[in-house]
């Protein structure tokens, strides 16, 4: 398959650095979900979602998104592995990228709800991540 966007070269041990970028992330975010700062939660299960998508790129691959579009970063995600449990985190991917502008630069605040659920995708794909990496 012949990806059509732009992608870095990353040697494979570099994917602990993403890994350890999405733990923090998802650490940050279980702290301000207690908090309850929503915003912030849902910011930081964000970026460790990007994070946890490049480790697994990474380690595969040998190679992350350097696309601004982080769609591109879903369909280099989607390119690992074509089985259901990589297409099921893939679209768990979409649907958290979605909220990405909202969370960070629309007025309006994230509401406890989508942290919530921004959160637990995050912590699934988390999970999903490091089953794959073993």
């Amino acid at each position: 398959m012949s990806l059509k966007f732009k992608t870095r070269d990353v040697p494979k041990a570099q994917y602990s650095n993403y890994l350890q970028r999405a733990d923090e992330c998802l650490s940050s975010a279980r702290a301000a979900c207690e908090r309850r700062e929503w915003n912030a939660s849902a910011i930081n299960s964000i970026h460790a979602v990007i994070s946890l998508a490049d480790a697994m790129c990474v380690y595969f691959l040998g190679k992350r998104s350097a696309s601004e579009d982080h769609n591109d970063s879903v369909k280099l995600f989607r390119s690992v592995k074509a089985d259901d449990d990589t297409a099921l985190n893939a679209n768990r991917i979409s649907r958290v990228l979605r909220m990405k502008n909202m969370a960070e630069y629309e007025e309006r605040l994230v509401t406890q709800s989508e942290a919530d659920k921004i959160l637990q995708d995050a912590e699934r794909l988390a999970e999903f991540v490091r089953k794959r990496l073993g």
